[in-house]
C-alpha cells in the first residue's frame, strides 16, 4: 500500500493506535530520521496526553505528549527542522501536526477569556470552556511568501535573523481584513520600499514554526528604488535567474518559487 494519510475525521474516542509518535518539549522521538514507532516506547504513566491524527496506510496513528524527554535506547529527541530535507513532505508534514496538536493543546487548558478549564470537544480536535462556551481549535496563521521579479531578475533578501547565507523570498503575515494579493503589496512594500503588480499563485504550504500556513506568489516588480528596512531585512538584491546566491532547499515553499522562476526564465531564452 502506498504512503497515503486519511486525517482524522473524528478525534474522539481514541481509537487503537499502530503508529506512535512522541512529542516532548517540542521534540520528536527518532530513531534514525523515523519518528513513527509501532509501539509508545515509554510507560503509560509518562503520557500527559494522547490524540489520534488519522490513518497512515490504512494504520491508525497517533501522538503523545510526554511531560519532559526521557532517554529511550537506540533513540534521539530531534527538532523538526533536523528531519527537512531528511523525510518525504508527507512525514515531514505528519511531523508537523503531530506537534502542532500537541502545542494546542498545551496551551489551550484553560480559557483565554473567563481563566476556567477547557475539556476536549466530543467530535471536533477543540477544547472547549463549559463556563463561557468559547472553543478553541488548533491556530493556523496564513501568509503569504512572494518572489518578486524583473525580467530575467529575481529579488531575494536575507533576513537578520538568519547570520547564514541564504538568501529567500520575501514573507509576512496575512492581517484582519487583508485578502493575499493585498498583504503581499503591503509587505514588499513595507520590507523593501517596491511596489508590485501583476501576481500569479503557485501554491501552498504547512509550515510548522509553529503554524504558519504559506501561500506562494510570483509578483512583478512595477517601480520604487530598493530600500530593505533593515530591521527583518539584513540586505537585498536583485539576482539574475543564472547567478543566485545560496537559496532555501527544494523542500520549502521559498526554494520551489525559487526554483521555478529560475527553471521558466532560462526556458524561455533556450526558446
Amino acid at each position: 500500500m502506498s504512503d497515503i494519510f486519511v486525517p482524522a475525521a473524528r478525534v474522539l474516542p481514541l481509537p487503537p493506535l499502530t503508529l506512535h509518535i512522541l512529542v516532548a518539549d517540542g521534540q520528536l522521538l527518532c530513531r534514525g530520521d523515523s519518528f513513527l514507532h509501532a509501539k509508545p516506547l515509554l510507560p503509560a504513566a509518562m503520557v500527559e496526553s494522547s490524540h489520534y491524527l488519522g490513518e497512515l496506510r490504512g494504520e491508525a496513528c497517533g501522538v503523545h505528549q510526554i511531560a519532559t524527554p526521557a532517554d529511550v535506547e537506540g533513540c534521539e529527541w530531534r527538532s523538526l527542522r533536523s528531519l527537512l530535507g531528511r523525510v518525504d513532505d508527507l512525514h515531514f508534514a505528519l511531523a508537523g501536526r503531530a506537534l502542532q496538536v500537541v502545542d494546542w493543546d498545551i496551551n489551550h487548558r484553560f480559557c483565554g477569556r473567563c481563566g476556567r478549564g477547557t475539556e476536549y470537544h466530543p467530535r471536533d480536535r477543540a477544547r472547549v470552556c463549559r463556563d463561557c462556551n468559547l472553543a478553541v481549535y488548533p491556530r493556523i496563521s496564513p501568509c503569504v511568501i512572494m518572489l518578486v521579479t524583473r525580467g530575467d531578475e529575481c529579488l531575494l533578501a536575507r533576513h537578520t535573523r538568519h547570520p547564514r547565507g541564504i538568501h529567500t523570498a520575501l514573507a509576512g503575515f496575512i492581517e484582519p481584513g487583508e485578502n493575499a494579493e493585498q498583504a503581499l503589496a503591503r509587505e514588499v512594500r513595507e520590507e523593501v520600499g517596491l511596489e508590485v503588480g501583476k501576481s500569479r499563485y503557485i501554491g501552498s504550504q504547512s509550515w510548522p514554526f509553529p503554524g504558519q500556513l504559506m501561500l506562494g506568489y510570483h509578483t512583478e516588480w512595477t517601480g520604487g528604488a530598493l530600500v530593505p528596512d533593515r530591521e527583518e531585512i539584513a540586505e537585498a538584491g536583485w539576482f539574475h535567474y543564472s547567478a543566485l546566491p545560496e537559496i532555501p532547499p527544494p523542500q520549502t515553499l521559498s526554494g520551489q518559487l525559487i526554483r521555478l522562476f529560475a527553471k521558466r526564465a532560462s526556458g524561455e531564452k533556450r526558446c
